[in-house]
Order: structure tokens, then sequence, then C-alpha cells
């Protein structure tokens, strides 16, 4: 099995991609690497404490929050090299959202404390993290355009081709669960499998399961 390296697992992530290698290694040694999360078990959830930024090395994790009632929504998913809890990375506050591995998962993090530390001595780091931040906020911003100007099948279309082109391929496995992508795209589960037969019917997209095919004109 090839051994693990730190400035290989950092520079995967979106978050350290565009750094040079001299920046990757200060932030290497401050970083912890491939703690293990079997499928089911939560990776972060709120009050466990953990304030800094993770990151998955293997595996995929969902991202979700509970109503007063406990009905999950789902935020998100994380993949082999995504990134999430950025902002705990500035702020010392406690997160409200639930992480939960989709499968065996190996996770890589990096501290707040640790980080603030390092910051000071590397003022470049903090310009290529707000790069970063907006990037990611136009990517929430397009699923909220979603949400609130397409109807069901557009918004469905919609992201499938934006994972198509995500993958560099038509034909990609769905990141979530049928019931979790449901709930990201602010539908019901029902609507969903009606509207990716509609989707098939038209001859736009082939289904086999999570598999999913854009059929090109």
């Amino acid at each position: 099995m090839k051994k693990h390296s730190p400035i290989g697992c950092i520079s995967k992530a979106g978050l350290f991609s565009k750094l040079p290698l001299k920046m990757l290694e200060k932030i290497a040694p401050i970083s912890t690497h491939q703690e293990y999360f079997e499928k089911g078990s939560f990776i972060r959830q709120p009050g466990d404490g953990k304030n800094g930024m993770m990151f998955v090395d293997k595996g995929s994790a969902k991202i979700y929050n509970l109503n007063r009632d406990g009905k999950e929504t789902v935020l998100g998913v994380l993949n082999k090299g995504d990134y999430d809890g950025q902002q705990n990375l500035f702020q010392d506050d406690s997160h409200e959202n639930f992480i939960q591995a989709l499968q065996d998962t190996y996770i890589c993090s990096i501290s707040r404390a640790d980080f603030q530390r390092l910051l000071k001595d590397t003022p470049d780091l903090t310009l290529n993290l707000l790069n970063n931040f907006g990037e990611k906020l136009v990517a929430i911003e397009t699923n909220s355009v979603r949400r609130n100007s397409m109807n069901a099948k557009d918004r469905l279309m919609d992201y499938l081709v934006e994972q198509s082109q995500k993958n560099g391929a038509t034909k990609f496995t769905l990141p979530l669960k049928k019931k979790d992508l449901a709930s990201y795209l602010g539908t019901s589960p029902e609507t969903l499998s009606r509207q990716l037969k509609s989707l098939e019917k038209e001859g736009k997209i082939k289904v086999n399961r999570r598999e999913i095919t854009i059929v090109k004109d």
C-alpha cells in the first residue's frame, strides 16, 4: 500500500491546491491525518468540541442539520478531496451541523489554534483562503437560485449537468442517496423519482440505480 503523504494529502484539498510547496511544508506539521470513521458514524456533530477544518482523504460524508421536529435537511456531500469547516479556522464557534460517513472514511484535519498561529507568519495563505471562500459562496448561491427559480425537473437536470461537468464525464454516480439528493434540491423523494423517470423518458438521461448518464444531443 502506498504510504500516506501529509503534503500530498493537503495539496489535494481545494483550499490548499494552489499553495506553493514551501507553504504546504509549513501546514503539514500542524495537520492530523487519516483518522478513521466507520460507515454511518459521526465525523462531526454539535457539541463535540471540534472547531477546526477537515477534509476527506478517502470515502465520503454527508452534511445535514435537524429542525425542531427532528426532520433532516441535507446541506451537501463531501467526497475525496473536499473540505469543510474552514470558517472554524477563523472564529471560535460551535458548529450546528452533523457530518456523517456515507462509507468507511478517512479524515485529515487542522485545528483552529494551530492554524491561527500559522496565519501570523504566512499572509499569502490568507489571500488564498479568501479566493476559495468566494468560489464556495458562488456554489451556494447557484443552489439557492435552483431552489427558488426553477421547477423540480429543471432543478434536477441542472444539478445532473453540473455533476457531469464536475466529474468530467457523461456517466457518473450520484454522490448522494436519492432521498438525500431530494432534500438538497428542496423537493420530495417521490417527486425526485418522478422527475428522473420523466427526464429518462424524454431521452435526456439514462438511469441505472444511482448511475446517471447524460445523453448528449
